[in-house]
This record gives structure tokens, C-alpha cells and sequence, in this order.
């Protein structure tokens, strides 16, 4: 469309319609950088993510399915019931030999 036609139409337009136009034009304008950026951190993301499991080793599998093991028996210790509360504990019993530790 050339400019000629483009501006005709333009003044065939109710002001209403020019600036939804204008507004439409200029968040397709603003929001295109974002959606470059965002695409960016996205391709990086898919880099690392990629690169990361890459490196795993057989080492790391093997350190992997040992503590799933050992989750699944400590489920199996508390009867089906998750273990995070014990995992609170600890941390408790940690910090309290801290302070002990500093008095």
C-alpha cells in the first residue's frame, strides 16, 4: 500500500480509530524488543540446560540412584508419610549447637 492510499485511508478513519491504531502500532512497537529479549534468555536457557546434561557422568547417575534409595527407604520408614518435617529437625538441632557453640 503506498502512502498516498495509506493516508486516505487514514482520513476516512473516526479519531477513535486512529488512535486504537496508533496505540496497536505503538505496543507492537514497544513490546518487539521484549519479545527479542525474552526469546534471547530463552535460547541462553536452552544452552545451559543442554550443556548441563551433557555433563552428566556416569558418576553422577550412580550418586543419583543411591539417594533415591535412600528416599524411597526412609519413605518407607515413616509409613508412606513424607520425611520434610525431619528434615526441619535437623535443622533446628543445627542451629541450636551454633548457638550453643557461641555462648
Amino acid at each position: 500500500m503506498n502512502k498516498v492510499l495509506f493516508y486516505a485511508f487514514l482520513m476516512r478513519l473516526t479519531v477513535e480509530e486512529r488512535v486504537f491504531i496508533l496505540e496497536s502500532y505503538l505496543k507492537t512497537m514497544s513490546y518487539a524488543h521484549c519479545i527479542q529479549s525474552f526469546l534471547e534468555k530463552f535460547r541462553i536457557l536452552k544452552m545451559n540446560v543442554t550443556r548441563a546434561i551433557e555433563e552428566v557422568n556416569e558418576r553422577t547417575l550412580r550418586k543419583v540412584a543411591r539417594n533415591m534409595v535412600k528416599r524411597v527407604d526412609k519413605y518407607i520408614e515413616m509409613n508412606g508419610h513424607h520425611s520434610q518435617h525431619l528434615l526441619q529437625i535437623q535443622v533446628s538441632r543445627v542451629i541450636k549447637h551454633v548457638v550453643n557453640l557461641s555462648k
